[in-house]
């Protein structure tokens, strides 16, 4: 058995956020509108969510996007001292962006994992994997340069081609292969608040699903908790955890065995 712990949306502030001016104020009093904007405050509500992650002792840790709030390379210092912080070793952690994490500029999660971030790269980059007894972890970007009044996000489709690989390699024909992402595959009901916030062109990785039964995702992006099956009556293959900025449990365990990810516990944020 493997077990897998998810923590998501950490909507991390910098210090002395205050002091910005013109646009960039702008953004951030959009973004964080019905949220508190103390930097302190989130930064203390992650790192709690990572060290009781971490002693949970599983055997990896899935941070599934929104990591910051909008993207400035302060924030993703900020995250990186969280992680040191935490002392989780970096060869656990997996780190994959949201829409928050892109709109400063489409390049700052490369640039974080090239940066600040770069003990996390090898398991965090596009194109990486972390092979573990039961479950084989890959990272998915669904995040894309957006206007600030937008969340959706996108899937390139050499991403699914190069899943849907391996997810049906026969080398990993007893692991779960897990795919780590930021959006939840599907449609919202709703056309206009699925072109704003949903996964767009979710064909291909909705097929992906309906025919790769190993293939499991962990989401963020939704703020709840989720277990969804891909057709009625079977197990769930789809999984959401509560976001750290504002939710009362702040890390979601999974364990992994005879090529099924089941939904273990979820650990509360600290009183």
């Amino acid at each position: 058995m493997t077990r897998i712990a998810q923590v998501t949306d950490l909507h991390l502030l910098e210090d002395r956020h205050d002091s910005r001016s013109g646009m960039e104020r702008w953004r951030l009093r959009y973004l964080t509108f019905g949220r508190s904007p103390c930097a302190r405050r989130r930064r203390e509500r992650a790192l709690d969510a990572l060290v009781r992650a971490r002693m949970t002792d599983a055997d990896h840790v899935i941070i599934t996007g929104d990591l910051t709030e909008d993207g400035v390379s302060a924030q993703f210092e900020a995250l990186a001292e969280v992680l040191s912080e935490s002392k989780l070793s970096p060869e656990r952690v997996t780190l994959v962006p949201g829409n928050h994490d892109l709109y400063d500029d489409g390049r700052a999660f490369t640039r974080a994992l090239e940066g600040p971030l770069r003990a996390y790269a090898r398991t965090s980059r596009p194109g990486a994997t972390t092979e573990l007894r039961d479950v084989l972890i890959v990272p998915i970007s669904t995040a894309v340069p957006l206007p600030v009044t937008r969340s959706s996000g996108l899937i390139e489709q050499g991403a699914v081609e190069r899943l849907g690989k391996l997810a049906e390699d026969p080398h990993f024909a007893w692991k779960v292969v897990l795919s780590a992402q930021h959006h939840p595959p599907g449609k919202h009901v709703i056309a206009a608040w699925h072109w704003i916030d949903g996964l767009q062109a979710p064909e291909a990785m909705d097929a992906l699903l309906a025919r790769c039964e190993r293939l499991h995702v962990a989401h963020g992006h939704a703020h709840r908790s989720e277990n969804r099956s891909i057709r009625a009556g079977a197990s769930p293959r789809v999984f959401g955890a509560e976001a750290v900025v504002d939710g009362e449990t702040t890390v979601r365990l999974y364990r992994a065995t005879h090529g099924r990810l089941v939904p273990e516990t979820d650990v509360a944020l600290a009183a």
